[in-house]
């Protein structure tokens, strides 16, 4: 029953995941990247549409976040893009999902727990093209490859590596990137040419931007969401942001100039200012670097933050044309009348990334979904 709440509109969802689905060749699957609890969207829901939608794959980070899309009937291979340490390894194989592996890898305790549960766990074998995060050389995939066929109840099930400059104008990175991970599946494909493995490397930004990045499978994350990962980025399947946030007025009050507002009274009244309080505050996702800087949508009018954004509530000046009462709805990030905030802006304005603010969003926030 909270005001504050977060609106998801399932159809565009579908219809992004189908623009991107279509747009891909007939030969490429396609993983929908669902980490983080869907990028803040709700990793169940996301998921679950994904799959309806004909995604062959989900991924997410870490075997945690694996567990409620199973609770919830959810039984499509599901990737970690993270390494996973071997006190999550009996996870991993309840949840049956396929870890990401390198040479940090403890692969005799993997192997134990395979062996234990009587299974074979698939593994996705992290490749270092250049992110410099996690994964093997690309040159060393061969003895890899060697190595692991001494684990029985270990297997394959194929390659990944993650770009790191394919939302940039320059190009040149991500074409190196690429270039690296052909060669690689080019000299994996002739050592096991009758093995199907399967090799990612397109993120968003490779999808929309760098084409020799598409292997045999896509992975589609921020996008999925409508969201550019960057300015640089072109939309170019018209896809639809998704999401949008929303509260209520609880509190409007009238104060004479000279008041000091919030803590550190960092916002002084210049002059008879009506002020209202908004129920959500940086516990709920809501950045406090927005602080005398952001702006909400009220009858479809901006209405700058004023103060020091609070872990519950924050306060906004109301314009002197405009009469507010507790109770009217708020547009914090979405369209209200002839306006809108866009993740982009707060993002801009909050000196981050919009995957920062979606991931932000706390529990406490109610997600709808229409």
């Amino acid at each position: 029953m909270r005001p504050t709440y977060l609106t998801i509109n399932t159809s565009l969802v579908r219809e992004n995941l189908r623009k991107i689905k279509d747009s891909l060749p007939e030969w490429s699957t396609s993983t929908a990247v669902i980490k983080a609890n869907g990028y803040g969207h709700g990793s169940v829901m996301m998921g679950r549409i994904a799959v309806e939608e004909g995604y062959e794959s989900l991924a997410v980070a870490i075997p945690e976040e694996v567990v409620p899309l199973r609770n919830a009937g959810i039984m499509v291979p599901i990737y970690l893009l993270g390494l996973t340490r071997p006190q999550s390894f009996e996870l991993v194989a309840d949840t049956n999902c396929i870890p990401a592996v390198c040479e940090s890898t403890d692969f005799e305790a993997l192997q134990k727990v395979a062996d234990n549960h009587d299974i074979t766990i698939e593994l996705a074998v992290a490749v270092d093209t250049g992110m410099h995060r996690i994964g093997i050389n690309p040159d060393n995939a061969i003895d890899f490859i060697k190595h692991i066929d001494q684990y029985p109840n270990l297997h394959i099930d194929g390659f990944f590596s993650h770009m790191s400059n394919a939302d940039a104008a320059d190009q040149s990175h991500a074409h190196g990137q690429a270039q690296k991970f052909h060669a690689m599946v080019d000299a994996i494909r002739a050592f096991r040419p009758d093995e199907e493995y399967r090799f990612s490397l397109a993120n968003s930004a490779g999808l929309l931007s760098v084409k020799d990045s598409l292997f045999t499978d896509a992975r589609p994350g921020i996008i999925q969401y409508g969201i550019m990962p960057s300015l640089d980025v072109p939309n170019r399947l018209g896809l639809k942001p998704v999401l949008s946030l929303h509260s209520e007025v609880v509190h409007v009050q009238h104060l004479p100039a000279g008041e000091g507002i919030g803590y550190g009274s960092t916002y002084v009244t210049p002059r008879p200012m009506t002020i209202a309080t908004i129920p959500m505050g940086y516990a709920d996702g809501y950045p406090r670097s927005l602080s005398n800087r952001g702006s909400v949508l009220i009858h479809g009018t901006r209405c700058p933050v004023v103060g020091r954004v609070c872990m519950d509530q924050f306060m906004v000046a109301i314009p002197d044309e405009l009469t507010v009462v507790p109770g009217d709805k708020v547009v914090l990030l979405g369209a209200q009348g002839h306006e809108s905030i866009t993740a982009l802006e707060i993002a801009a304005l909050a000196n981050t990334i919009p995957y920062e603010i979606f991931c932000g969003f706390s529990e406490r926030v109610p997600r709808q979904y229409i």
